[in-house]
C-alpha cells in the first residue's frame, strides 16, 4: 500500500491491517520509526535518453525495428504474430 494522499497518516494498512512501520524496543518520543519497505522511484525518461545517446547502445536499442525477419521462422518472439 502506499501511504500518500488522503493515507499519508496512517500507520496500518487498510487492506491487511499490517503495521507501517518496524516496532522499536524503546518508545521515545524523539525516537525516529523505520518503514517496513520504501518505495524508490527512478525516472526512465533520462535513463532511455542516455541510451538513445550513446552510439554504442543504440544499435541495440533499435535492434526490434531494424532487425530482417526470416519467413518461417522465428528468432525472437517480436517475430510471431500478436
Amino acid at each position: 500500500m502506499l501511504y500518500w494522499k488522503d493515507d499519508i497518516n496512517m500507520d496500518y494498512c487498510k487492506l491487511y491491517g499490517k503495521a507501517r512501520y518496524n516496532p522499536t524496543r524503546e518508545r521515545n518520543l524523539n525516537s525516529k520509526t523505520t518503514p517496513y519497505a520504501i518505495l524508490r522511484y527512478l525516472p526512465l525518461t533520462p535513463q532511455l535518453q542516455k541510451l538513445y545517446a550513446s552510439k554504442a547502445t543504440t544499435e541495440h536499442m533499435t535492434w526490434h525495428d531494424n532487425h530482417q525477419m526470416e519467413e518461417g521462422s522465428m528468432c525472437h518472439p517480436s517475430d510471431a504474430e500478436a
